[in-house]
């Protein structure tokens, strides 16, 4: 009983203070950008807000609510009464059994925008959080707020209900420190644009499949084992889960300039903005199925300086529609910089097939593409690619 009256007398203490001292949010895409908020009514997105206790995560997550009423559903460890100064030993075991309950019953329904407020300074929580997020093909936005006393421990002290002693704080403190560096940044599709892509990889595949011409020409430069004829399907097989364009690599802070990247001004104000972003060609290798975006200036803000190719000021930013059996991802972007190359040295093609979208140039080699006609825009949020963090060899992403 007396935990009960314990609990209502906090969150009348909390709601009390939040009448009295409204905080001011500061600029997120996500609250003031009207682009990006049609973006996130039609995608499934999880924030994480990610803070330390009295730096404004509740007031983040009221906002969010008032901004999508129809679609929000808020997990909140403060509702829960799960203390944010237990010791890190103290997250195993069933201290966050009711509010993973809460947010995995909020993914079975498929709520659109999911919230979960807590301070997710242990790692184990957030690849928690990331796997669920991955497996039911959810967008994943971390939100730390911009309070001008977020990293003032006597402050924070001072605006959380809990109460922490300013001395916690100071060692919970370093553990927000360190930016959570995602495996890559980039743009990634909403799940509309995303189906009306693979379905456009189908019909460029199912073209191509029907012309005599690059059927003779791409086989010679394949590796076919199969008795049956030559089947362009089946050889592209390996098609990615999640479509995006990358913009910086980061295997999860180990790649040299990733932090900086991330730090930098663009990245941070960016962060979480919707972009339409503009495909201009499809492309075909013996290695990898593609679509070449053209940036804007905004968006080429965001363009690692030392990925454009020297010289050349080539963005190779592109979306990986499919991969050859024992291809990577990364190999898209460098057949297409083989294509820029090409048509930089003005390199007559071989073939040229006329199709509905476009002229189809064969460059040898099985390299063929055709410039459309047409651009095709796609809707994106610009954020990283969280999952738990792996061992893996420094290389450049997709």
């Amino acid at each position: 009983m007396r935990s009960g009256v314990g609990s209502l007398i906090r969150n009348l203490f909390r709601m009390g203070m939040k009448q009295s001292k409204p905080i001011k949010c500061g600029y997120f895409p996500f609250l003031n950008d009207d682009d990006t908020v049609d973006a996130i009514k039609e995608a499934n997105t999880l924030f994480i807000l990610r803070g330390l206790p009295g730096s404004g995560k509740s007031t983040i997550g009221q906002r969010i609510r008032q901004k999508y009423p129809q679609i929000t559903a808020i997990a909140s460890a403060d509702q829960l009464e799960i203390s944010p100064m237990a010791e890190e030993s103290e997250a195993e075991g069933n201290r966050y059994a009711k509010l993973d309950t809460q947010i995995q019953q909020y993914f079975k329904e498929s709520k659109g925008l999911i919230v979960v407020d807590d301070t997710h300074h242990i790692r184990k929580r957030l690849e928690y959080l990331f796997d669920l997020a991955r497996d039911n093909d959810y967008i994943v936005i971390i939100v730390t707020p911009k309070t001008e006393w977020r990293d003032d421990c006597q402050s924070l002290a001072n605006h959380s209900s809990w109460k922490p002693p300013v001395e916690k704080l100071t060692l919970m403190q370093s553990s927000y420190e360190q930016h959570i560096i995602p495996d890559f940044f980039g743009f990634f599709l909403l799940r509309r644009s995303s189906e009306e892509m693979r379905e456009t990889a189908e019909d460029f595949l199912n073209l191509l499949s029907q012309n005599d011409i690059f059927i003779t020409e791409f086989v010679k430069n394949v590796e076919w084992h199969s008795e049956e004829g030559f089947n362009l399907q089946e050889y592209f097989q390996k098609r990615p889960s999640v479509l995006h364009c990358t913009t910086k690599f980061c295997n999860y802070g180990t790649v040299p300039g990733c932090e900086t990247y991330a730090r930098c001004k663009a990245v941070e104000h960016y962060y979480s903005k919707s972009f339409v972003l503009k495909v201009i060609a499809l492309f075909i290798t013996p290695r990898t199925v593609g679509a070449h975006l053209l940036l804007s200036k905004q968006q080429q803000e965001l363009w690692p300086k030392e990925e454009v190719a020297e010289d050349d000021g080539y963005y190779r930013s592109h979306i990986t529609l499919a991969c050859a059996p024992g291809e990577k991802a990364v190999t898209t972007g460098l057949d297409l910089l083989e294509f820029l190359r090409l048509e930089k040295m003005g390199s007559m093609p071989e073939h040229l097939v006329e199709m509905k979208k476009g002229e189809l140039r064969c460059y040898g080699k099985g390299m063929w593409i055709v410039k459309l006609s047409k651009p095709i825009e796609v809707k994106t949020l610009f954020c990283g690619s969280y999952t738990k963090e792996k061992v893996q060899p420094t290389t450049e992403g997709n």
